[in-house]
């Protein structure tokens, strides 16, 4: 029997490039029907019925219908959800990769998820707004952990991390990455070219110049970065960085955690509440979550692999608990 999702939105271009997303990706068992009239969410739900509809939370009280939909998972232009929103509401302004997984999640479709995981790196970076606190070498001791137990890709997008000395065999880097993205070119193929093994993970070099990277918008960032999620064959994508907002503004939104190395002098804190600040007012509580503050000790090591195991392994085997009940 046909399995169907209605997606009801009255901005009738956001309601038409979400359904062409999501039609493209095979792994949906789903026929998928946008509608963005209220009349015509009337008419149709008399008729087909929807398994799951995304609806507009904006004006979802005044629509003139009773739906016969199996679930209703509402599409929130709002940034900060309330906790009482957070089950059965989502941003509808994150990727639609995200929203593809959250539908997948919330009609519990347990093995496809578990495939999409397989299919595309979780990402983790490392970021403060302060300098100078260890970013890299958490950045560096997170990657081995991983490495040791799943294929891990560590990249560098610090401005002075071109100046990692490279072995003479070891020639393409970051560089060559951005190049085949902006011609729309980068693949597999060509990922797996330019990373270099090291003792229990891999890495593409540091890219040779900062323009590089700072030439890139926030938007361009996020989407070379989730390309890379997507094609590089990790399962864990480890990004180091700078101490720069504006660049990575787009990207926090597409990170499974941001691990963010503090310290405790009087203007440092002032720096991280104006940052802290900042992050409350433009992105979700949802997203909020994902950052993790830390604070570095002088064993870096065994506090890395703390973070893993609470941070990573730990929640990974919460969600497929979660999972496994959605389908009980």
């Amino acid at each position: 029997m046909e399995k169907i999702l209605a997606i009801y939105d009255e901005d009738s271009l956001y309601c038409k490039r979400l359904s062409q997303y999501l039609r493209q990706n095979s792994k949906l068992p789903f026929q998928i029907y946008p509608l963005s009239k209220a009349e015509s969410l009337e008419t149709f739900c008399q008729k087909k019925k929807p398994d799951l509809l995304l609806l507009s939370e904006k004006n979802s009280k005044a629509l003139p219908f009773s739906s016969g939909a199996g679930r209703i998972l509402y599409l929130s232009e709002e940034k900060l959800l309330t906790e009482k929103k957070k089950e059965n509401t989502i941003y509808k302004y994150q990727s639609a990769d995200r929203i593809m997984r959250e539908i997948l999640l919330q009609y519990g479709e347990l093995e496809l998820l578990e495939e999409d995981r397989q299919g595309k790196a979780d990402s983790f970076m490392i970021y403060s707004p302060l300098g100078r606190v260890g970013k890299t070498s958490l950045s560096l001791e997170i990657a081995k952990i991983l490495g040791q137990n799943r294929k891990t890709l560590y990249i560098s997008l610090s401005e002075f991390g071109g100046s990692e000395k490279k072995r003479p065999e070891e020639k393409e880097c970051l560089t060559e990455a951005l190049y085949h993205f902006k011609e729309n070119s980068l693949n597999p193929v060509i990922l797996r070219a330019i990373s270099y093994e090291r003792d229990s993970y891999s890495v593409i070099l540091p890219a040779r110049s900062p323009e590089d990277i700072h030439d890139l918008s926030p938007r361009e960032l996020s989407l070379f970065l989730n390309k890379i999620a997507e094609d590089s064959g990790a399962v864990s994508l480890i990004i180091d960085t700078d101490s720069s907002l504006s660049l990575y503004t787009d990207c926090f939104p597409e990170m499974k955690k941001i691990f963010m190395p503090v310290l405790n002098d009087k203007k440092s804190k002032e720096k991280l509440d104006f940052f802290q600040n900042y992050l409350k007012k433009n992105l979700s509580s949802e997203i909020l979550d994902r950052f993790v503050q830390c604070n570095l000790p002088a064993s870096l090591k065994t506090y890395a692999e703390s973070l893993v195991i609470r941070y990573i392994y730990e929640e990974e085997h919460r969600e497929k608990e979660q999972y496994r009940k959605m389908l009980l």
